[in-house]
């Protein structure tokens, strides 16, 4: 409705104009015939420029100024501001039509009128768009009044029928004003919006200021950055909880530890009990104790039987020797005791260690979530810039990269899952195996409780028989005068021979490989549990996201920055493949740290298996303890049975008196003999027994040596077996993050095909911006060239109006009275002039105010992605403000145009003049308008402005004076548009220097880009590194497994032997046997020196080197000077 209302005011007031123009062309053949011509050329130039020069580019240019202001968060002013600027896309909207159809209405109707008449009508209809495009361009409120003077300033006096308007048009213009009323809900819909967007700026503030966002257009990084600080989160939790796991298990093992040293110190109390109630003298010994010796060997009981001329055993010969093992034993236990406290200490410094390993877990990702947000915003940056172009070829080879490595990385895990599997399969047989022997020896051990404890059964029952002695002695001192007499004279019998101890010394070796086997055993389950504490996986995830660049620049340097911008956009190419490396680079880093947390973690249960070890040894030297303590009391029992015969020597005086009942007594002698037999058989037992225990002892040094050294390889295998696990893992996660990226790259590649498409169509449509501006340019050039020459004929017509003026001024001696009174006007249009001034002065501090919150917005992006982007809208609004300026001069051009019209009509020359005065108070309030786009009620205001110009034309004497000022008035005017071309100037300049900015920027990244492939070069070496350290892992693991087998042959041979010889049904006799043990013992050594020296010669370490030199020592029977040459020899080694 609207622009059929215009379209006709705009139609009648053309025509009104033609018909006033058609009856003056003839009266100004000869001072007019050049104005035609140059009036032909302007109309062709103002009928392109509105079709070229849409308004909607106006209202883009606001709409990226408004949404820059909104979005990027600058500084708003007050709301009224704004007003004017929402208005005029208001009335843009309703007014391009109008403006664009008018010159085709016009047209229509010249050829319908006339077709001959093409150089006044012509001339006219450019009159026509000149007058409907300056009032669209205005921003004020008396724009209505401009366009309505350009109207005039067309038209001729005969214009004054103009006025009478038909009733339709008036009808119209009323309807124009009811719709004005809309106007209050438009200005409230944008306060609500202005309302909105400023309480957008307190949040991205807080956006900036706590987190590493700069505005809310990116819910993604948002997202990202959250779902960052939640994982940090999970891995902190993650970590606390295996380290509590951790104390609770060393917790556990140490209050194990604590109740097994209870029971032990329970099992010694209870031993001590039951052995101090033994006495010292000989004992009897009941059939069953009779029946038990049976299964002793037969050559140590018959010698004794033989032997009765010799002495009775003592111990007296025994107690230094065992005083001395004491001590040594407890020096010992002192010894141990000092490396349990050690052991404590490093269980409080691994504790220490675990809290370190926590912090440096939080510190490790605080500075990888910091590296991710640095390369997520050089990311951000870079790929701004990138040509989609060349990012279809580099995703596609980087697919085909990662194809190609996610299947040899899946080869890869096959093979390394199913070597683990066999290793498994392997350790898992070799579990059974040491599971089932270790029932074996704990049948055995059984059997060797159960024997002590029918033996304690004895010792129990000798003593209640030595008390029924004592009480017989008490009643019949001469019979146990005789008996000590017989005591004294009863043969000691002397050390057994030699030959049953290799026996039972063999003998006793089953038991030994037992607690050997069982400490294996153990140590197995310890590095299973190791093992599976060490088999926690810890989480990792990144991602940065894309966004699409804006697009190029353009405007009058577009040809220069498009270059530019082709040459940056092939080197950042270049660069997205370098941050493509930093950032599998980064994953390389990551996947390192895991690896250096699960080798931490292996130390970790490696100590745990020292810890155990060191417990077995515990256990060992408690039972060691025990064996003293039994040996202490037996040597208190021994001085007993000394205090007991210095008893007996008292007793002599009366052993005369009771000589008369001795043969009454010797029916009893007799049995007391066979007693005495059975006791001296039990004290040779005993004395067995020390001998074995010493025996046990020798051998138990050199096979705890052997158990450290089986130890540590045990914790080695476990080590290879660790390291394997970790690698599957971190093989696995390799492929699950490979997979991530192959369906991120797949997402990216979609994405950024749509993203070209979009960047295709931009390109065309801005392609056809860049001709239709370029076209627009040398059009504004030619009518700069055309306005030069136009200026030189003004000064020469200048001349002629100054001749003329003589002319005037006699004619206006004769007008005086009148001209009093336009004086009188002439000061208040003055007055309005500086009131009009100082509103242009205002719109200028404004649009210097708006200037510098734009310079504060730029300041406020410090990050490259928010700087490129506002360069981006710097440039647009840049190629905007040309588009005006070229506009200014466009509408300057037709303004000199029908200035140099109405000075070629030399009879209408005061009626040129006002025109001409009107015409430069138009421009004023033009520039005032464009400055603040202020043109809300410009149909209604024009017809108002019709009737005062009416008024106004009337006073024609008021205008002689203007005439004086007008050369002032254009030389003021060429002043303002040489500041004009200053201002662009110093625009340019200003974006030339944000192109050297970004030059640097671009400099810094390539420079930051170098130093992270010289990173990404030192990560592979030290992952070739790795792999070689795998590769001697392998070797070294292999090595292992046969040296497992090999033990596991040495257990077997041994369990054999024993079995042999511990046969109760064996006769042979003891010179057989100890040949046979013999034999047996020097295969034993033989394959056990194999062993200790292959294990001597594989050990890298010297110090464990070193640990084997004593076993070598005894096995080889070393001096200690051989020692010390071998020790020598190790040090020497570990110098070269």
């Amino acid at each position: 409705m609207l622009q059929r209302i215009r379209g006709a005011i705009d139609r009648t007031i053309a025509e009104e104009q033609a018909r006033s123009r058609a009856g003056l062309e003839s009266e100004n053949s000869a001072s007019g015939s050049a104005g035609p011509r140059r009036s032909r050329s302007s109309s062709i130039a103002g009928t392109q420029s509105p079709a070229r020069r849409p308004r909607p580019t106006k209202k883009g240019s606001q709409d990226i100024t408004s949404r820059d202001a909104h979005g990027e968060g600058a500084v708003n002013p007050d709301p009224a501001v704004f007003e004017a600027a929402f208005v005029i896309d208001d009335m843009d909207d309703s007014a391009v039509p109008s403006r664009v159809a008018t010159p085709s209405s016009v047209d229509k109707d010249a050829k319908a009128g006339d077709a001959g008449k093409d150089t006044p009508q012509s001339s006219t209809v450019t009159l026509v768009n000149g007058t409907a495009d300056a009032p669209a361009t205005g921003n004020n409120g008396e724009s209505g009044k401009v366009s309505a003077e350009h109207t005039a300033r067309a038209a001729p006096p005969a214009a004054s029928a103009a006025s009478d308007l038909p009733p339709e048009v008036r009808a119209r213009l009323r309807k124009l004003e009811k719709l004005e009323k809309t106007y209050p809900e438009l200005l409230r819909s944008y306060r609500i919006a202005h309302s909105r967007a400023t309480s957008i700026e307190p949040f991205e503030k807080a956006l900036k200021e706590n987190t590493p966002l700069t505005s809310i257009k990116d819910p993604e990084a948002l997202v990202e950055y959250l779902n960052q600080i939640n994982l940090k989160g999970d891995m902190v939790m993650e970590e606390l909880k295996r380290v509590t796991k951790e104390n609770d298990g060393y917790k556990k093992k140490v209050d194990a530890a604590d109740k097994e040293l209870a029971a032990l110190k329970e099992e010694l109390a209870a031993l001590k009990t039951a052995q101090s109630e033994a006495p010292a003298s000989g004992d009897t010994e009941p059939a069953d104790e009779k029946a038990a010796a049976g299964k002793e060997p037969k050559s140590p009981k018959e010698k004794p039987e033989g032997r009765d001329g010799e002495d009775f055993f003592s111990y007296d010969d025994e107690i230094p020797q065992l005083q001395a093992e004491v001590q040594k034993k407890s020096e010992e236990v002192e010894k141990l005791q000092a490396e349990v406290n050690n052991l404590r200490d490093e269980l409080s410094l691994g504790k220490e260690h675990s809290a370190g390993l926590v912090e440096s877990l939080e510190n490790t990702t605080r500075e990888l979530s910091e590296t991710r947000d640095a390369v997520a915003v050089k990311a951000s940056v870079e790929t701004q810039l990138e040509a989609r172009n060349t990012e279809i070829s580099t995703l596609t080879e980087r697919l085909d990269k990662a194809q190609a490595k996610l299947k040899d990385l899946e080869a890869q895990a096959e093979k390394t899952k199913s070597e683990a599997a066999e290793a498994v399969k392997e350790k898992v047989s070799q579990l059974t195996t040491s599971n089932s022997r270790n029932t074996e020896l704990e049948t055995e051990l059984k059997k060797a409780g159960e024997a002590k404890s029918s033996l304690d059964q004895k010792i129990k029952t000798l003593t209640s028989e030595i008390e029924t002695l004592k009480n017989t002695k008490a009643e019949d001192e001469s019979k146990i005068n005789e008996l000590t007499k017989k005591i004294q004279s009863a043969p000691t019998p002397a050390a057994p021979p030699a030959t049953p101890v290799p026996a039972q010394e063999s003998s006793l070796a089953p038991p030994a490989g037992g607690g050997k086997k069982k400490n294996r055993k153990k140590k197995k389950g310890g590095a299973a549990a190791a093992a599976a504490a060490a088999a926690e996986p810890t989480p990792s995830e990144a991602s940065t996201t894309d966004q699409p660049p804006h697009s190029p620049l353009e405007g009058s340097i577009s040809g220069e920055l498009q270059a530019e911008l082709t040459r940056l956009q092939e080197e950042l190419a270049e660069k997205d493949q370098r941050i493509e490396r930093l950032s599998k680079q980064r994953k390389t880093e990551e996947d390192l740290r895991e690896e250096i947390e699960y080798l931490q973690e292996n130390m970790i249960a490696i100590s745990e298996g020292h810890v155990e070890a060191q417990q077995k040894i515990k256990e060992l030297e408690a039972e060691k303890k025990a064996l003293r303590e039994r040996i202490s009391e037996l040597e208190k029992e021994a001085e007993s049975s000394a205090s007991a015969a210095k008893g007996n020597t008292a007793l002599q005086s009366e052993h005369e008196s009771l000589k008369e009942e001795f043969d009454n007594l010797k029916i009893k002698s007799s049995t007391l003999q066979s007693d005495l037999a059975a006791a001296q058989q039990l004290a040779q037992t005993r004395y067995k027994d020390l001998t074995e225990l010493r025996d046990v002892l020798q051998k138990a040094q050199p096979e705890l040596k052997s158990l450290r050294q089986d130890s540590a390889a045990l914790k080695a295998t476990r080590d290879e077996l660790t390291a394997k696990n970790t690698e599957l893992r971190n093989l696995e996660k390799r492929e699950k993050e490979l997979k991530t990226e192959l369906t991120r790259s797949q997402r990216l590649a979609s994405d950024r095909e749509g993203e070209i498409k979009t960047f295709h169509e931009k390109v065309s449509q801005e392609t056809n911006a860049r001709l239709r501006l370029e076209d627009e340019k040398r059009v504004a050039g030619r009518d700069l060239r055309r306005s030069e020459a136009e200026k030189i004929e003004i000064s020469a017509r200048e001349e002629k109006a100054a001749r003329e003026l003589q002319r005037i001024q006699e004619e206006a001696a004769k007008l005086r009275p009148r001209i009093r009174e336009l004086e009188d006007e002439a000061t208040r249009l003055k007055r309005e002039q500086t009131i009009l001034r100082e509103e242009v002065e205002l719109k200028t501090n404004q649009y210097s105010n708006a200037q510098n919150l734009l310079g504060s917005m730029r300041d406020q992006t410090a990050e490259l992605s928010v700087q490129l982007k506002e360069s981006q809208a710097q440039c647009e609004s840049l190629d905007e403000e040309l588009a005006e300026a070229r506009k200014m001069l466009g509408e300057r051009t037709r303004e000199a145009e029908t200035m140099r019209r109405l000075l070629a009509d030399v009879d209408e020359r005061a009626d040129g003049k006002v025109r001409e005065m009107r015409a430069k108070m138009d421009a004023a309030v033009e520039e005032r308008d464009r400055l603040e786009d202020e043109s809300s009620a410009l149909a209604r205001r024009k017809a108002r402005e019709t009737e005062e110009l009416r008024q106004k034309v009337r006073d024609l004497e008021r205008e002689v004076k203007a005439l004086a000022g007008e050369k002032d008035e254009l030389e003021h005017r060429e002043r303002e548009w040489r500041r004009r071309r200053e201002e662009l100037e110093a625009v340019e300049e200003r974006a030339g220097t944000e192109v050297a900015e970004m030059r640097t920027t671009v400099s810094n990244l390539r420079s930051t880009l170098d130093g992270s492939e010289q990173q990404v070069r030192d990560t592979e070496k030290k992952n070739a590194e790795l792999r070689r350290a795998l590769d001697d892992y392998r070797v070294r693991y292999d090595k292992l497994a046969k040296e497992s087998k090999t033990l596991q042959a040495k257990l077997a041979s041994p369990a054999v032997a024993s079995s042999g010889r511990s046969s109760i049904d064996s006769t042979r006799s003891g010179s057989l046997n100890g040949a046979g043990s013999q034999q047996g013992g020097g295969n034993q050594d033989a394959m056990y020196l194999k062993t200790i020296l292959l294990q001597f010669l594989e050990q890298k370490d010297n110090r464990l080197r070193a640990q084997l030199v004593p076993v070598l020592g005894k096995l080889l029977k070393f001096d200690k000077s051989d020692e010390q040459k071998w020790l020598a020899a190790i040090q020497h080694i570990n110098n070269r």
